[in-house]
């Protein structure tokens, strides 16, 4: 099937749009957002220092749409396309998804969320942006659980903050080494255990009966 122009053109876009956020990623890693310069940001691209501002109209922009790129796209494919119905494998993919991206990105991600911390315009814009619309997903997908019985009654706003916090918390002393004893548990573990405190704590005596035999019910 041939491509239309109007496929042919928003894949160059995209790619263009990958490319500076690439090079952004790279001057942000070693400079930090406010040092780095959309001077910077080109060079490292290869590309017109321009050419950003056809794509993005501030620096601010370029940053938050790195960070939905980098930490939000591959969750939001979990989350908001096509989620598992069981809980158990719903939450692993969420936290298996995590623990890949500090793997892989950690190096980047720990400047930047330093960035984030100190800059409150900035922690607002990632928050309503790119954060709220994740748990918004969460909420909803913990709300049908709660309608079917499965769940007790319990308020998704408050479990949803909680499961993130211990998801950031815990993934993050283990990606860091800054708690030497998360050195001898190993990925899965730590996955497994997260997963199996929080739905412990949500079943309700239907949900349990209905639970895999894996959960060892």
């Amino acid at each position: 099937m041939l491509e239309t122009p109007i496929d042919f053109k928003e894949q160059m876009i995209e790619t263009r749009r990958a490319q500076i956020l690439r090079g952004a990623a790279e001057v942000f890693a070693e400079k930090g957002f406010h040092k780095a310069t959309t001077k910077e940001i080109a060079s490292a691209a290869g590309i017109s220092e321009g050419t950003i501002y056809n794509y993005f109209s501030h620096k601010r922009e370029l940053l938050l749409a790195m960070i939905e790129l980098i930490a939000a796209q591959s969750l939001k494919s979990i989350i908001a396309e096509s989620p598992p119905d069981d809980p158990r494998a719903f939450l692993s993919m969420i936290l298996h998804d995590r623990s890949q991206l500090l793997e892989k990105q950690g190096y980047f991600l720990a400047p930047l969320l330093a960035e984030i911390f100190s800059d409150a315009e900035l922690r607002e814009a990632v928050y309503r942006q790119i954060a709220l619309p994740i748990t918004v997903h969460l909420e909803r997908y913990l709300q049908a659980h709660l309608d079917s019985g499965e769940f007790r009654q319990i308020d998704p706003i408050i479990v949803t903050r909680a499961l993130v916090g211990a998801m950031v918390v815990n993934l993050a002393l283990k990606a860091s080494g800054l708690e030497p004893r998360y050195q001898n548990i190993s990925w899965e573990t730590l996955i497994e255990q997260i997963v199996s405190l929080f739905l412990d704590g949500l079943w309700s005596g239907e949900g349990m009966t209905q639970a895999s035999p894996s959960s060892g019910r």
